[in-house]
């Protein structure tokens, strides 16, 4: 089982990505072999939903950090492409990995199961979105590059955008407060994966922002050699230091107990959301002026050193 830092050796490309690109070059090289990807894209109606494409991958590009449909007839349609002899390349969470493996073995089905911090419900999004902005956006972000930021665009307008410290939606998702009940009792967060590759941020390595790639097959390992990659091996134990969702789940925070009896009592989302995290937001401005003091009291040293 071999282990890469990788990345997309084009830096303009690497940019449209989450991280290091590499889950949109192995559907590229896919394609370009006369198969079919399998991945999660926005809907019209702003919703993320599992679906296939035969030759353009755009729309699958970068993180959705929702919980994604997967149709009966994207699953339909998945078992005819197998069923013909079909290449198909799979990019999901571990849970819907699992499910397909649990079918049968199709040996022209290669499956990437992504690191996972876990997923918020659908519903949560909806009410956001229609709390922040007046027009029904058309594209939504969560990551710009390597950072995290919320944005809302309709056509070239920007809507809206928070970074994630500013961010309620997402600020709630990365401290998995809004994550779904079963996140925190995800039976895969292990080294046990299901997929041919494994896929997420490599934390702690910065270059070329740089994909964690953890291959489990032959197939995985072909595939991922002929996608053009660049990368160097690494060793597993430098993702290991990152425990959440390789070792273990997400932890549940203590305001989840705040949000769910606000969520009970009949708030919306957004209401609640924002009820549960007040202390957070409201020390947010001591905080960025304590670390604004501290950075000054460090140039002040460095000056008085010379």
């Amino acid at each position: 089982m071999s282990v890469y830092a990788a990345w997309n050796p084009i830096s303009e490309d690497r940019r449209g990505s989450a991280s290091g690109g590499i889950a949109t070059m192995l559907a590229r090289q896919v394609l370009s072999e006369g198969g079919v990807y399998f991945g999660v894209r926005w809907s019209g109606e702003m919703k993320a939903v599992l679906d296939w494409t035969e030759d353009d991958v755009e729309p699958f590009r970068n993180s959705k950090y929702v919980q994604a449909q997967f149709s009966s007839q994207a699953r339909s349609a998945l078992e005819t492409f197998l069923e013909a002899g079909r290449k198909v390349l799979f990019v999901g969470t571990p849970c819907q990995v699992a499910s397909l493996r649990a079918l049968r073995h199709y040996p022209n089905l290669i499956c990437v199961d992504l690191l996972c911090h876990g997923t918020v419900p659908p519903e949560y999004l909806e009410e956001e979105i229609a709390f922040l902005c007046k027009e029904t956006p058309d594209r939504i972000t969560f990551r710009n590059g390597p950072l995290f930021r919320f944005s809302l665009w309709k056509g070239s307008s920007l809507l809206y955008s928070r970074d994630a410290r500013h961010s309620h939606f997402l600020w709630a998702y990365l401290s998995g407060l809004s994550l779904r009940e079963a996140c925190f009792r995800c039976p895969f967060a292990n080294l046990e994966r299901s997929g041919d590759i494994t896929l997420g941020d490599f934390i702690g390595i910065e270059r070329h922002n740089a994909s964690f790639v953890w291959i489990h097959s032959k197939a995985g390992e072909e595939l991922f050699q002929r996608s053009g990659a660049s990368w160097e091996e690494r060793k597993l134990e430098e993702r290991l230091s990152y425990r959440p969702g390789i070792l273990e789940c997400t932890k549940m925070p203590k305001e989840r107990t705040v949000f769910e009896k606000a969520l009970k009592g009949g708030k919306p989302f957004p209401k609640a959301v924002r009820k549960a995290l007040r202390p957070y937001f409201m020390a947010l401005p001591f905080k960025s002026l304590w670390n604004w003091c501290h950075h000054q009291a460090h140039l002040m040293k460095v000056k008085c050193q010379k």
